[in-house]
C-alpha cells in the first residue's frame, strides 16, 4: 500500500508514489521527472496528483501548472512549442511556488526540441520542476535521462483492478471480471470502457467480426475488414486505430492459444469465450500451428506500420495471410 500522507490515485502504482510522497514529507524534490511506462497505467494522474500535492493546491490546476503536448494531428513536438513552454516556466510564479511543467508524450519531442530542452534542464531554474512522460525511457537522449529522476509504472494485477471496480465503481462481478481482463493492466483503460459502454460495445463488435474473419475465405476477410476499419488515409489517427486493431488482434491470438491450452483463466476477452471457443473449433487439428502464424504475420505488420507503411494495405496484408 502506498503511504498516506497526502491525495493520490486510488489505484496501482503503488512503489512509485511511495517514493513520490517519501520525497514530498522529507524534502526532496528533483527538478525533473521521467515516468515511462505503458499508456492508460495513470501516469498523467500521478502527474497531476503530484503537481497539486506540491503546490498545496487540491484542484491540481493551477496558473503555475503547465501541461505540453502533441497537437492533434501533428506527428511530434516541435522546437517552438518546447521553447514557448520553457518561457512561460520561467515567468514568475503567480503563488510564490512551485512552477510545475508536465510534457505528456515525451516519446514525440522533436530532436531539436530535445536539444532545447536539454539546455534548460543543464540550468534549471528554482522551484520549476519538470514532469516528461514517455511510453519508453529510451526514446529520450540519455543526456536528459542523466539530469532526471525516473520512475518506472507498471501494470497493475487484474484483481486489483478488479477489486478496485467493486469498491469504488459499484461494477457487479462479470463486468468486473470483463474489464479488469480486458485492461492488460492499466487501470485507466478499464475505467474509459466502464464510462463508456458504447465503446465497450463497439470494441467487442469489432473482436467478434474480426474472430469471424479467421475462420473466413480471402474475399470474405476482405469484406470484413472494410466494415471495421473505414479509413483509407494515411494520417495520425489511421496509424492509431490500424496500430490498435492489430493489438486486439494479438490479444484474440493468445485468448485461442490460451484456450487450445485449457487455461481458460488467463483469457483476455473473457466477455468473447463463447465466440472464442467457436472460433478454436473451426481452425481444427492444425489449430496451433495457424495461431502461431498469426502472431509472425502481426509482428511483421508492426514493424511494417512503424516503418510507416500504409495502414490500410498493412491490415489488408494481415487478412489475406492468415
Amino acid at each position: 500500500m502506498a503511504a498516506i500522507g497526502h491525495k493520490w490515485p486510488t489505484v496501482g502504482n503503488e512503489k512509485v508514489i511511495d517514493f513520490l510522497e517519501r520525497g514530498l514529507n522529507n524534502g526532496r524534490i528533483a527538478q525533473t521527472y521521467v515516468f515511462t511506462g505503458a499508456d492508460d497505467l495513470g501516469k498523467a494522474a500521478v502527474a497531476l496528483a503530484y503537481a497539486a500535492n506540491l503546490q498545496s493546491h487540491p484542484e491540481g490546476y493551477n496558473s503555475d501548472l503547465h501541461i505540453l503536448e502533441p497537437e492533434v494531428d501533428k506527428k511530434g513536438i516541435s522546437i517552438e512549442a518546447v521553447r514557448d513552454f520553457i518561457k512561460t516556466l520561467n515567468l514568475s510564479s503567480f503563488h510564490n511556488s512551485y512552477k510545475i511543467g508536465i510534457i505528456k508524450q515525451a516519446d514525440l519531442l522533436s530532436s531539436e526540441a530535445k536539444s532545447a530542452l536539454l539546455k534548460t534542464l543543464e540550468e534549471p531554474k528554482d522551484k520549476v520542476i519538470i514532469i516528461l512522460l514517455t511510453v519508453d525511457e529510451h526514446n529520450l537522449p540519455a543526456t536528459i535521462l542523466s539530469r532526471a529522476q525516473v520512475l518506472f509504472f507498471y501494470p497493475v494485477a487484474a484483481a486489483v483492478i478488479y477489486d478496485y471496480l467493486l469498491e469504488n465503481r459499484g461494477v457487479n462481478r462479470s463486468l468486473a471480471k470483463d474489464l479488469s481482463s480486458l485492461a492488460l493492466g492499466r487501470p485507466l483503460a478499464a475505467v474509459r470502457l466502464l464510462e463508456n459502454p458504447e465503446a465497450y460495445r463497439a470494441y467487442l463488435d469489432k473482436a467478434t467480426s474480426w474472430l469471424s474473419m479467421i475462420s473466413s475465405g480471402a474475399n470474405d476477410r476482405l469484406g470484413i475488414l472494410d466494415k471495421i476499419y473505414t479509413d483509407k488515409t494515411w494520417s495520425k489517427s489511421a496509424v492509431e486505430t490500424a496500430s490498435g486493431l492489430i493489438l486486439m488482434a494479438e490479444g484474440l491470438a493468445r485468448d485461442l492459444l490460451l484456450l487450445s491450452l485449457e487455461r481458460d483463466e488467463h483469457i483476455q476477452h473473457s466477455a468473447l469465450k463463447a465466440e472464442l471457443v467457436k472460433t478454436l473449433e473451426s481452425l481444427g487439428e492444425n489449430g496451433a500451428a495457424g495461431l502461431l502464424n498469426q502472431f509472425r504475420i502481426l509482428r511483421q505488420a508492426k514493424e511494417y506500420l512503424g516503418a510507416n507503411v500504409n495502414p490500410r494495405l498493412v491490415l489488408e496484408q494481415i487478412v489475406i495471410n492468415f
